[in-house]
């Protein structure tokens, strides 16, 4: 399993549908019209501003749909996407587990406890945090999962909310070219 596959297994029809449109665009090199629908997404992951970058980019690289398909379940909720460098994840967590609808009193306590900072290495709290908020989730059946991206950018997380049954799955299953899984 990969990221594709897995979109494939946590998307409504309606996003399949989006996702396999935006793929579609890639595979036939329509870039004008891809980034005019995902340019939110291209921003996040590359940093490129405007057309004009992401034409010039595409002269000479080829998008990673992996990293695109990520980025796209983070768009949609599914996760969010953390940087290897941060330095508090507080309000970033607290928003996502509010949109998640998971605002259980002990994560809460987790996430306030201390400043979650990762920093590519072993001197970040991040496992350590998101191991103990996965210990909360089992209780309600619920797991995040952290895939590790190097394709783009040092070190970038991201951070997958699915079923326990869902993440068993996904957890002994994993064969991916871009992403390993970091929890």
């Amino acid at each position: 399993m990969n990221i594709l596959d897995l979109a494939d297994l946590l998307l409504s029809p309606d996003e399949k549908k989006e996702l396999q449109t935006s793929m579609e665009l890639l595979e036939k090199s329509n870039y004008s019209a891809f980034y005019e629908s995902n340019q939110n997404i291209i921003q996040s992951i590359l940093f490129l501003e405007t057309l004009e970058e992401f034409l010039d980019f595409s002269k000479e690289n080829s998008f990673d749909k992996e990293c695109y398909c990520a980025a796209f379940l983070c768009t949609h909720g599914y996760g969010i996407q953390v940087g290897g460098y941060e330095d508090d994840l507080t309000p970033a967590l607290t928003e996502f587990f509010h949109v998640q609808r998971m605002e259980y009193p002990e994560i809460s306590e987790i996430i306030c406890k201390e400043k979650i900072f990762t920093d590519c290495s072993d001197y970040d709290n991040f496992k350590k945090s998101v191991t103990a908020m996965n210990r909360v989730l089992d209780a309600y059946g619920v797991r995040l999962v952290v895939l590790e991206d190097f394709v783009y950018c040092d070190c970038e997380y991201t951070v997958l909310c699915m079923d326990e049954a869902l993440a068993d799955k996904v957890l002994s299953s994993w064969s991916s070219d871009n992403f390993e899984i970091y929890l």
